[in-house]
C-alpha cells in the first residue's frame, strides 16, 4: 500500500473507510466494536452521496434502495442491530465533528463515531441536524468541539484517499498495513482473520457504492 494512502499520521495499523449513512458500515462497525478492534482500526470517514441535502428528503428510489441494502445486512448478520430510518441524511457534519473530536481526544472520538452510527441506524435519528450532534457528542463526554479549517481538510484528504485508492468507490474498506483489503461487509469470520493477518485480500457483496 502506498504512502499516500496510509497516512503519515495514522496511528493504526488498519484503516477503515467508511461512510455514516451506509447501513454495511454501520454493521462492520459494529462488529469491530464487538471484536474490541477500534484501537487497531482508525475509522476515517468519506461520503459516498455527499450531495445528499439538509434536511434528508429522499426520493421514492432513493428510499427503496435504502430499504433494501437495511434488509441484505440484516440477511447477512442476523446478530447486528440496525433498523431502517426515516430517510439517508448528508454526513459532512458529522463526519467533520468526528475529525474534530479526534484532535481533541482519540478515545472519546471513537465513541463519538458510534454513538453516530447507533443514532441513525437504531433510532432513526437525523445525523445531518447540529442539535443531534450536539447531544452525541455530549453523551460521549466531549467538551464543547469546534470544526477548523484543518478539520475540514483532513476531511477531504480521507475522501481523496478512498476517491483515489482504487476501491471503485465502494464501502465499507478496511485496508492493512501490509497491503490487504477487506471491501464490503463479507463474513463475520472473514473480518477476524484479517484483522489477524493482514494479508487476505478479500471482496465481500454487501456493500455501498
Amino acid at each position: 500500500m502506498n504512502d499516500s494512502i496510509r497516512g503519515a499520521s495514522s496511528s493504526a495499523p488498519y484503516l477503515f473507510y467508511g461512510d455514516l449513512n451506509c447501513p454495511y458500515c454501520h454493521a462492520q462497525n459494529e462488529r469491530l466494536v464487538e471484536l474490541d478492534a477500534e484501537r487497531k482500526v482508525e475509522w476515517r470517514g468519506v461520503r459516498h452521496m455527499p450531495f445528499l441535502p439538509v434536511p434528508p428528503r429522499n426520493t421514492p428510489a432513493e428510499r427503496d434502495e435504502l430499504t433494501s441494502e437495511v434488509h441484505s445486512v440484516r440477511k447477512r448478520d442476523m446478530a447486528v442491530m440496525i433498523s431502517l430510518p426515516p430517510a439517508r441524511p448528508n454526513t459532512e457534519r458529522a463526519t467533520c465533528l468526528i475529525a474534530a473530536a479526534r484532535r481533541v481526544d482519540r478515545g472519546r472520538a471513537e465513541t463519538l463515531k458510534t454513538l453516530v452510527y447507533r443514532a441513525l441506524w437504531l433510532h432513526g435519528r437525523d445525523i445531518s441536524d447540529m442539535g443531534v450532534l450536539d447531544e452525541l457528542r455530549r453523551v460521549a463526554g466531549l467538551s464543547d468541539v469546534i470544526v477548523s479549517e484543518a478539520d475540514r481538510k483532513l476531511v477531504d484528504t480521507w475522501q481523496t484517499e478512498w476517491e483515489q485508492g482504487g476501491f471503485e468507490r465502494r464501502i465499507p474498506v478496511i485496508v492493512s498495513p501490509r497491503g490487504g483489503r477487506l471491501l464490503g461487509l463479507g463474513e463475520r469470520g472473514r473480518l477476524e482473520v484479517f484483522l489477524r493477518s493482514g494479508i487476505l485480500s478479500a471482496d465481500g457483496q454487501g456493500h455501498c457504492e
